[in-house]
């Protein structure tokens, strides 16, 4: 088998899972009528979305041998602190004075939750980890580049739950550079479960309603994600000097 032909098997569940995303968006927007981050978008998607973390999950016993980590010193934290302490003290401060025990309160934490597991684990434990399997170290920049832009399409399937495409373009932007980030904070922390907590966090603040009852959460989180930015940047440019003199011994 060729490489385009490994490459194009590997990302043959990432593909199913983008497939799954787009037809349960397209059912809650044509079949309920609710829109993409409409009012009970939430609660319609929960129950297909535990199919597609569950789903994942049996992928991810499937590959299991496939799927070794190939670090084997530990892993960093103080960069990924700058982000994830300022996300679990906003996330904290609004349970304390919003939260309730009610299933529209519950509900996004259930949901966000899980996009956090299964996406964190598609497409940077699975997709990315069998990729730089098959391009082994040297091939960093290319895994990276393949699993951001798998992770970025991803989200193009929001327009088939109503999304306007201008801001499903920038939807697609947005997420490439969080694909990027989240690839080089995991190869940083080389540990997924941070990764998956950062990612449940940044979308329940986004999606529960955090920066409509508390209006500076919106600013907040545009310094989050400058912030992010920023970190991705540093971290690029960390492992391009890294590998460059690699290349060089």
């Amino acid at each position: 088998m060729n490489r385009k032909k490994e490459i194009l098997t590997i990302i043959l569940w990432p593909l199913l899972y983008t497939l799954g995303m787009g037809l349960s968006n397209y059912i809650v927007y044509q079949f309920y009528h609710i829109e993409y981050g409409g009012d009970g978008y939430i609660n319609a998607m929960l129950p297909f979305l535990a199919a597609l973390a569950a789903g994942t999950m049996i992928c991810l016993f499937i590959q299991r041998e496939r799927l070794t980590l190939p670090w084997k010193e530990r892993g960093r934290l103080p960069l990924f602190l700058v982000i994830f302490l300022p996300l679990a003290a906003l996330t904290l401060y609004y349970l304390l004075t919003n939260g309730s025990f009610t299933y529209a309160f519950i509900a996004p934490l259930a949901v966000t939750l899980l996009v956090g597991v299964a996406e964190e684990t598609m497409f940077r434990r699975i997709l990315f980890i069998r990729l730089l399997g098959l391009f082994q170290e040297r091939g960093f920049k290319k895994a990276l580049l393949i699993s951001a832009v798998c992770f970025s399409l991803l989200h193009a399937v929001n327009i088939l739950g109503g999304s306007p495409a201008p801001q499903v373009l920038m939807q697609l932007a947005a997420t490439f550079v969080a694909g990027l980030f989240y690839v080089l904070m995991f190869d940083y922390t080389r540990n997924i479960y941070l990764l998956i907590i950062m990612h449940f966090l940044w979308d329940y603040i986004l999606f529960s309603g955090a920066t409509k009852q508390i209006p500076v959460y919106a600013v907040l989180m545009g310094i989050l994600q400058a912030a992010e930015i920023v970190i991705m940047l540093v971290l690029l440019a960390r492992k391009w000097r890294q590998d460059a003199s690699a290349e060089r011994t």
